[in-house]
């Protein structure tokens, strides 16, 4: 069993849905590989800290649109405990994942939630040290709702959390309904660099 939450951020390419990962606020990203099915991005965003797990260093960020993203820090993020609820942040991270538009196999319904494998990231020359691991999983998830105005997807994972997936190109929502399973893989989202930004005046 899974005890940990499994889903930090989230990016889709797939079958008849395009989707990028969600930003918590105007996010620049630093790069960006494609291929068919796969998405990998390496993301910076500035947030404010909402909660922290000093155990499992999972820190949840809000962005100023009011979106969350819960990212773990790695074990070589400097000064990590010096972090605080209400801080202002800078946040490196990066994720990558797959996902089919299908309906699931006995085996997933059973499993909807599954650890695959695992694999080591760094952060870029030009940013500061930092050192994650990323965790591959394979997730059962509904599609909750859809907005072509807003360019957004609603999805639902087996845990009952909600993932708010944006920049989606309405034109591949088309043929999409309400309901629908989509079998993720992804990587979970892990911090390369968390910078505290000084209090505003």
């Amino acid at each position: 069993m899974i005890s940990r939450k499994l889903f930090r951020t989230l990016a889709l390419s797939c079958a008849g849905l395009l989707c990028a990962i969600p930003a918590i606020s105007q996010a620049d990203v630093d790069t960006q590989v494609r291929g068919e099915n796969t998405r990998t991005t390496v993301k910076s965003v500035s947030a404010v800290i909402t909660k922290i797990d000093p155990k499992t260093r999972e820190i949840t960020l809000e962005g100023s649109l009011g979106n969350f993203i819960t990212l773990v820090a790695g074990p070589d993020i400097a000064r990590f405990d010096e972090l605080a609820v209400g801080d202002v942040v800078n946040a490196t991270y990066t994720s990558s994942v797959s996902g089919e538009l299908r309906a699931p196999t006995e085996a997933e319904l059973a499993q909807p939630m599954v650890v695959l494998d695992a694999e080591a990231v760094s952060a870029p020359a030009s940013q500061n040290p930092g050192a994650a691991v990323g965790v591959t999983i394979r997730a059962v998830c509904t599609i909750e709702g859809m907005n072509r105005i807003t360019r957004t997807v609603m999805l639902k994972d087996s845990d009952g959390d909600f993932h708010l997936i944006e920049d989606v190109d309405p034109a591949k929502m088309a043929g999409v309904t309400l309901g629908q399973t989509i079998i993720v893989t992804y990587t979970e989202a892990f911090a390369l660099t968390l910078e505290k930004l000084p209090a505003a005046k």
